[in-house]
């Protein structure tokens, strides 16, 4: 899969040549143009453009031309300027014109591929700022968040973020791996008044150690070697919005001591830098690690840690809060299906009862994953046991209160007995468990009327005081065979 379009724009041939190859093996799709007036012909062929890169000095329209045309019409794709006379007027020219970064020549494929890196993530920020934006326009009548469910854990949760929203607290969200942390950090920027502002999303567990400051607080040219420009970090991206670390407890202890003076005094310095920065920024954390156990083992720095912990959000595994199931699965078989231009899956009352029952170890992220297996490869409009992802069929096969096992037990059984109550989790909300015992109790009831009137619906519906079409209805709902409709 390509990682974003890239267009290269010089009057030397060779150059766009080799400047083209380094970019193709780092996975990017190339156009090119040997001149302004042809990179704007370009622009209107080329769809999803990721980068410019456009040297300075081209006859005919020239690159600072270019880039003032370009951010007209194209302002949300990032421009690298680049020029063999690197010097630092230009380079003022090119940034004061809306220049996303300068790229002195000569330089490296390491140089052009981190940069190109750089502008991507650059960008897709910005695009997704645009659409959290977006929300908050189209939520106008609605709370200003995208939190689903109504167990009593969300709800807390949903009361505890309109309180801190409006605040500048630091905000630690906790929680188990795929419980839906960055959600709650997107909502926590989207109720604040921070939310026409970026949200700069960094996970600390991806970005190497040795790359981990200048990612963060940026560098000075000539920092360290390869530095041939300065470069503002995601710090200064995220000024005057919301600062999100995902998975800080991976924090290498040396950018630690950075962050801690960032929390402390909203200040910061680049690397190989000596004026000092201000942000005027909100951090939000988050981890899946107990950082209690890190700070007394020596791995996190316990003052950080009090830093960030100021307000706590604690996000409950899905497992704890079973009434979100089944609107959680809802909300995502819609989307889901939205976006394949299909009508919204149902779930027979079998595969709900055995969802709601799963220990979900993948927590949201695994029920969603779930969702969109089952939207791609369902046949029909209800979702069976047999349409599961293989390993959550494989888990649920072995529950005892199975629609088949329940039809057996009142079947041969004159009285009600132990087999036929269903083992249901006493740790759920009463209105689930409530409904899961109606529904176990629909299917062996109808079973038994059947039986007794030897499979005759009309018979059936006749002596239990409901009409024909009502049986036809819970059979197809339980998914208990024909129902000669």
């Amino acid at each position: 899969m390509s990682k974003g379009q890239i267009l290269l724009v010089d009057d030397e041939p060779e150059l766009l040549k080799s400047m083209g190859k380094i970019l193709t093996r780092a996975g990017y799709d190339i156009y090119t143009a040997t001149s302004g007036e042809g990179a704007l012909l370009k622009l209107q062929s080329a769809n999803e453009l990721g980068v410019i890169i456009t040297d300075i000095s081209m006859p005919g329209i020239g690159g600072i031309e270019l880039l003032k045309t370009v951010t007209k019409k194209y302002s949300h794709i990032p421009i690298v300027m680049m020029t063999a006379h690197a010097t630092m007027d230009s380079a003022i020219e090119a940034l004061r014109a809306g220049a996303w970064d300068y790229l002195p020549k000569p330089f490296n494929d390491q140089q052009l591929i981190h940069t190109v890196d750089r502008a991507i993530t650059n960008q897709r920020l910005k695009l997704e700022n645009k659409r959290l934006r977006a929300q908050i326009g189209a939520m106008s009548a609605e709370p200003k968040h995208s939190l689903v469910g109504n167990s009593e854990a969300m709800q807390h949760i949903r009361d505890l973020l309109n309180r801190v929203a409006p605040t500048n607290l630091s905000v630690l969200i906790t929680g188990e791996s795929g419980t839906g942390k960055e959600v709650v950090a997107k909502a926590l920027h989207l109720m604040s008044t921070r939310s026409s502002n970026e949200f700069v999303p960094v996970d600390c567990a991806t970005i190497p150690d040795n790359l981990m400051e200048s990612e963060l607080f940026g560098h000075e040219k000539g920092a360290f070697t390869g530095a041939n420009s300065r470069r503002t970090g995601l710090v200064e991206t995220a000024n005057k919005g919301t600062f999100f670390l995902d998975e800080i407890g991976e924090l290498d202890p040396n950018v630690q001591v950075k962050l801690l003076r960032l929390l402390q005094e909203r200040e910061f310095r680049r690397v190989g830098g000596t004026k000092v920065q201000t942000a005027d920024i909100r951090v939000v954390a988050a981890t899946n690690r107990d950082l209690d156990l890190a700070v007394r083992n020596g791995s996190f720095r316990e003052d950080l840690f009090h830093r960030l912990n100021v307000v706590q959000v604690i996000i409950p595994p899905l497992r704890e809060r079973a009434d979100d199931i089944p609107i959680l699965l809802e909300h995502f078989l819609k989307t889901l299906s939205a976006s394949q231009g299909r009508e919204p899956l149902q779930c027979s009352q079998q595969v709900l009862r055995a969802l709601t029952r799963y220990q979900w170890p993948g927590n949201v992220r695994e029920l969603h994953n779930c969702a969109r297996y089952v939207t791609g490869l369902t046949v029909g409009d209800t979702i069976l046991i047999s349409d599961l992802p293989p390993r959550i069929k494989a888990a649920v096969s072995t529950f005892k209160d199975s629609p088949n096992e329940v039809v057996q037990s009142a079947s041969t059984n004159s009285q009600p007995t132990h087999s036929a109550i269903p083992d249901i989790r006493y740790d759920l909300s009463y209105k689930v468990a409530k409904r899961l015992w109606l529904e176990v109790f629909e299917v062996a009831f109808i079973a038994r009327l059947l039986e007794n009137h030897k499979g005759n619906i009309s018979h059936a519906a006749r002596s239990a005081g409901i009409d024909r079409k009502s049986i036809q209805r819970l059979m197809k709902r339980n998914n208990m065979g024909e129902t000669d409709e």
